[in-house]
Protein backbone atom coordinates (compact mmCIF):
# COMPACT_ATOMS: atom_id res chain seq x y z
CA UNK A 1 0.00 0.00 0.00
CA UNK A 2 1.56 3.33 -1.03
CA UNK A 3 1.50 5.12 2.30
CA UNK A 4 1.58 8.88 2.80
CA UNK A 5 -0.01 10.72 -0.10
CA UNK A 6 1.72 13.82 -1.43
CA UNK A 7 3.85 15.12 1.42
CA UNK A 8 4.00 18.51 -0.25
CA UNK A 9 0.22 18.69 -0.23
CA UNK A 10 0.11 18.89 3.56
CA UNK A 11 1.30 21.79 5.61
CA UNK A 12 4.98 21.59 6.53
CA UNK A 13 4.12 20.54 10.07
CA UNK A 14 2.13 17.56 8.81
CA UNK A 15 5.00 16.41 6.59
CA UNK A 16 6.88 15.36 9.73
CA UNK A 17 4.62 12.31 10.08
CA UNK A 18 5.87 9.11 8.50
CA UNK A 19 4.32 5.93 7.13
CA UNK A 20 4.16 4.41 10.62
CA UNK A 21 1.85 7.19 11.76
CA UNK A 22 -0.48 6.75 8.81
CA UNK A 23 -0.55 2.98 9.19
CA UNK A 24 -1.55 3.50 12.81
CA UNK A 25 -4.21 6.02 11.77
CA UNK A 26 -5.73 3.55 9.32
CA UNK A 27 -5.71 0.69 11.83
CA UNK A 28 -7.36 2.74 14.57
CA UNK A 29 -9.98 4.44 12.43
CA UNK A 30 -10.78 1.19 10.61
CA UNK A 31 -11.24 -0.67 13.90
CA UNK A 32 -13.42 2.11 15.28
CA UNK A 33 -15.52 2.20 12.11
CA UNK A 34 -16.03 -1.56 12.08
CA UNK A 35 -17.03 -1.33 15.75
CA UNK A 36 -19.65 1.31 14.96
CA UNK A 37 -20.97 -0.84 12.10
CA UNK A 38 -21.29 -3.86 14.39
CA UNK A 39 -23.05 -1.76 17.04
CA UNK A 40 -25.53 -0.52 14.43
CA UNK A 41 -26.27 -4.07 13.34
CA UNK A 42 -26.81 -5.25 16.92
CA UNK A 43 -29.00 -2.38 18.06
CA UNK A 44 -32.71 -3.13 18.28
CA UNK A 45 -33.92 -0.20 20.35
CA UNK A 46 -34.82 2.60 17.86
CA UNK A 47 -33.02 5.33 19.81
CA UNK A 48 -29.86 3.26 20.23
CA UNK A 49 -29.91 2.21 16.59
CA UNK A 50 -30.25 5.82 15.47
CA UNK A 51 -27.25 6.78 17.59
CA UNK A 52 -25.23 3.79 16.40
CA UNK A 53 -25.84 4.48 12.70
CA UNK A 54 -24.90 8.13 13.19
CA UNK A 55 -21.66 6.97 14.78
CA UNK A 56 -21.07 4.62 11.86
CA UNK A 57 -21.16 7.26 9.15
CA UNK A 58 -19.32 9.88 11.20
CA UNK A 59 -16.49 7.47 12.02
CA UNK A 60 -16.55 6.34 8.41
CA UNK A 61 -15.75 9.89 7.31
CA UNK A 62 -12.73 9.94 9.62
CA UNK A 63 -11.57 6.58 8.25
CA UNK A 64 -11.95 7.85 4.67
CA UNK A 65 -9.78 10.88 5.42
CA UNK A 66 -7.11 8.67 6.99
CA UNK A 67 -7.17 6.38 3.96
CA UNK A 68 -6.73 9.31 1.60
CA UNK A 69 -3.86 10.78 3.63
CA UNK A 70 -2.13 7.40 3.72
CA UNK A 71 -2.25 6.99 -0.04
CA UNK A 72 -4.76 4.15 -0.23
CA UNK A 73 -6.01 3.57 -3.77
CA UNK A 74 -9.18 5.34 -4.84
CA UNK A 75 -10.92 2.05 -5.67
CA UNK A 76 -10.52 0.93 -2.05
CA UNK A 77 -11.55 4.35 -0.72
CA UNK A 78 -14.55 4.30 -3.04
CA UNK A 79 -15.74 0.97 -1.61
CA UNK A 80 -15.65 2.40 1.90
CA UNK A 81 -17.32 5.61 0.70
CA UNK A 82 -20.25 3.59 -0.65
CA UNK A 83 -20.73 1.92 2.72
CA UNK A 84 -20.51 5.25 4.56
CA UNK A 85 -23.00 6.81 2.13
CA UNK A 86 -25.40 3.92 2.76
CA UNK A 87 -25.08 4.46 6.51
CA UNK A 88 -25.75 8.18 6.14
CA UNK A 89 -28.91 7.59 4.11
CA UNK A 90 -30.09 4.95 6.59
CA UNK A 91 -29.53 7.39 9.44
CA UNK A 92 -31.62 10.08 7.76
CA UNK A 93 -34.39 7.55 7.10
CA UNK A 94 -34.36 6.47 10.74
CA UNK A 95 -34.36 10.05 11.95
CA UNK A 96 -37.34 11.05 9.82
CA UNK A 97 -40.81 10.72 11.25
CA UNK A 98 -44.36 11.88 10.46
CA UNK A 99 -43.31 13.04 6.99
CA UNK A 100 -41.24 15.80 8.57
CA UNK A 101 -37.58 15.42 7.53
CA UNK A 102 -35.05 15.38 10.31
CA UNK A 103 -32.17 16.17 10.48
CA UNK A 104 -31.90 19.39 8.53
CA UNK A 105 -29.13 21.31 6.78
CA UNK A 106 -30.03 24.09 9.18
CA UNK A 107 -28.83 22.00 12.13
CA UNK A 108 -25.39 23.57 12.07
CA UNK A 109 -22.14 23.82 10.14
CA UNK A 110 -20.72 20.56 11.50
CA UNK A 111 -23.53 18.55 9.92
CA UNK A 112 -23.47 20.60 6.72
CA UNK A 113 -19.70 20.17 6.29
CA UNK A 114 -19.86 16.44 7.00
CA UNK A 115 -22.51 15.81 4.35
CA UNK A 116 -20.71 17.97 1.80
CA UNK A 117 -17.43 16.11 2.42
CA UNK A 118 -19.16 12.75 2.06
CA UNK A 119 -20.61 13.90 -1.25
CA UNK A 120 -17.19 15.15 -2.37
CA UNK A 121 -15.48 11.84 -1.61
CA UNK A 122 -18.12 9.73 -3.35
CA UNK A 123 -18.03 11.95 -6.43
CA UNK A 124 -14.24 12.15 -6.39
CA UNK A 125 -14.02 8.35 -6.36
CA UNK A 126 -16.43 8.10 -9.27
CA UNK A 127 -19.22 6.48 -7.25
CA UNK A 128 -21.91 8.45 -9.01
CA UNK A 129 -24.83 6.25 -7.99
CA UNK A 130 -24.10 6.67 -4.31
CA UNK A 131 -23.34 10.37 -4.76
CA UNK A 132 -26.75 10.80 -6.36
CA UNK A 133 -28.38 8.90 -3.49
CA UNK A 134 -26.71 11.19 -0.97
CA UNK A 135 -27.95 14.22 -2.92
CA UNK A 136 -31.47 12.79 -3.09
CA UNK A 137 -31.39 12.29 0.68
CA UNK A 138 -30.28 15.87 1.25
CA UNK A 139 -32.94 17.21 -1.11
CA UNK A 140 -35.63 15.36 0.84
CA UNK A 141 -34.52 17.26 3.95
CA UNK A 142 -34.81 20.56 2.11
CA UNK A 143 -31.85 21.75 0.07
CA UNK A 144 -30.18 25.12 0.47
CA UNK A 145 -29.00 27.01 -2.66
CA UNK A 146 -25.64 25.17 -2.74
CA UNK A 147 -27.05 21.66 -2.55
CA UNK A 148 -29.85 22.71 -4.90
CA UNK A 149 -27.25 23.85 -7.45
CA UNK A 150 -25.38 20.56 -7.06
CA UNK A 151 -28.59 18.60 -7.54
CA UNK A 152 -29.44 20.58 -10.67
CA UNK A 153 -25.93 20.13 -12.07
CA UNK A 154 -26.26 16.36 -11.74
CA UNK A 155 -29.70 16.30 -13.36
CA UNK A 156 -31.62 15.60 -10.17
CA UNK A 157 -35.18 16.88 -10.39
CA UNK A 158 -36.23 18.61 -7.19
CA UNK A 159 -38.17 21.50 -5.77
CA UNK A 160 -36.47 24.19 -3.72
CA UNK A 161 -38.06 26.45 -1.16
CA UNK A 162 -35.86 29.55 -1.23
CA UNK A 163 -37.26 30.60 2.14
CA UNK A 164 -36.30 27.39 3.93
CA UNK A 165 -32.49 27.29 4.18
CA UNK A 166 -29.72 29.69 3.28
CA UNK A 167 -26.20 28.55 2.45
CA UNK A 168 -23.89 28.96 5.47
CA UNK A 169 -21.45 31.83 5.23
CA UNK A 170 -18.40 29.55 5.18
CA UNK A 171 -19.65 27.81 1.99
CA UNK A 172 -20.80 30.82 0.00
CA UNK A 173 -17.67 30.98 -2.19
CA UNK A 174 -18.56 27.44 -3.31
CA UNK A 175 -22.05 28.62 -4.24
CA UNK A 176 -20.49 31.47 -6.21
CA UNK A 177 -18.33 28.96 -8.09
CA UNK A 178 -21.44 27.01 -9.08
CA UNK A 179 -23.64 29.96 -10.00
CA UNK A 180 -21.04 32.23 -11.62
CA UNK A 181 -18.61 30.13 -13.70
CA UNK A 182 -16.49 33.14 -14.72
CA UNK A 183 -15.80 33.80 -11.04
CA UNK A 184 -15.24 30.13 -10.14
CA UNK A 185 -11.45 30.13 -9.89
CA UNK A 186 -11.35 33.26 -7.77
CA UNK A 187 -14.15 31.94 -5.55
CA UNK A 188 -12.33 28.64 -4.92
CA UNK A 189 -9.06 30.47 -4.20
CA UNK A 190 -10.93 32.63 -1.68
CA UNK A 191 -12.43 29.52 -0.11
CA UNK A 192 -9.06 27.76 0.21
CA UNK A 193 -7.18 30.83 1.46
CA UNK A 194 -8.73 30.50 4.92
CA UNK A 195 -9.98 26.93 4.73
CA UNK A 196 -8.85 26.02 8.29
CA UNK A 197 -10.99 28.83 9.69
CA UNK A 198 -13.96 27.58 7.69
CA UNK A 199 -13.50 24.12 9.22
CA UNK A 200 -13.47 25.29 12.86
CA UNK A 201 -16.78 23.53 13.67
CA UNK A 202 -15.14 20.15 13.01
CA UNK A 203 -13.65 18.30 15.96
CA UNK A 204 -10.59 17.26 13.94
CA UNK A 205 -9.55 20.81 13.10
CA UNK A 206 -6.62 21.64 15.36
CA UNK A 207 -5.68 17.99 15.82
CA UNK A 208 -2.42 18.48 13.90
CA UNK A 209 -1.04 20.71 16.62
CA UNK A 210 -1.77 18.03 19.24
CA UNK A 211 0.50 15.41 17.64
CA UNK A 212 4.27 15.32 17.98
CA UNK A 213 6.61 13.78 15.38
CA UNK A 214 7.13 10.12 16.23
CA UNK A 215 3.67 9.72 17.79
CA UNK A 216 1.27 7.04 16.71
CA UNK A 217 -2.27 8.01 15.82
CA UNK A 218 -4.20 9.14 18.85
CA UNK A 219 -5.04 12.82 18.72
CA UNK A 220 -7.33 12.49 15.74
CA UNK A 221 -5.22 14.00 12.96
CA UNK A 222 -6.31 12.36 9.70
CA UNK A 223 -5.02 15.00 7.31
CA UNK A 224 -6.25 18.44 6.34
CA UNK A 225 -7.98 18.10 2.98
CA UNK A 226 -10.81 20.07 1.40
CA UNK A 227 -12.62 16.83 0.58
CA UNK A 228 -15.77 18.74 -0.24
CA UNK A 229 -14.25 20.35 -3.35
CA UNK A 230 -14.54 17.31 -5.67
CA UNK A 231 -18.33 17.72 -5.45
CA UNK A 232 -18.03 21.25 -6.84
CA UNK A 233 -15.41 20.35 -9.46
CA UNK A 234 -17.25 17.27 -10.75
CA UNK A 235 -20.61 19.03 -10.91
CA UNK A 236 -19.24 21.83 -13.09
CA UNK A 237 -16.31 20.21 -14.94
CA UNK A 238 -14.11 22.72 -13.16
CA UNK A 239 -10.36 22.05 -13.46
CA UNK A 240 -8.61 22.73 -10.17
CA UNK A 241 -5.48 20.61 -10.51
CA UNK A 242 -3.33 23.61 -11.42
CA UNK A 243 -4.51 25.59 -8.40
CA UNK A 244 -1.96 25.94 -5.61
CA UNK A 245 -3.13 25.02 -2.11
CA UNK A 246 -1.88 22.60 0.55
CA UNK A 247 -5.50 21.52 1.13
CA UNK A 248 -6.45 20.39 -2.39
CA UNK A 249 -7.14 16.62 -2.65
CA UNK A 250 -5.65 16.47 -6.14
CA UNK A 251 -6.23 12.75 -6.73
CA UNK A 252 -10.00 13.23 -6.29
CA UNK A 253 -10.38 16.18 -8.65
Amino acid sequence: MPLFRRKTALRQRAAEFDARYWQSAIEVTSTNWEGRKAAAQRATDPTKRLSAVRGEWHMGLRYLAAQYSAGVGLDVIGDVAESVADAYCTWVDLASSDQKPSPSLGDGNEYYISVLRLLGITMGCGRTTHARTVLETVVRQGADPLFSALASATGLQHSWDQNKHSTPRFARPLLTALEQPVEASHAIETYLADWPSRMKPMDWMGSLEAVAPGDSYGAGFVGYWALELPAIAKATDMHLVEMKSPFLPLDLL
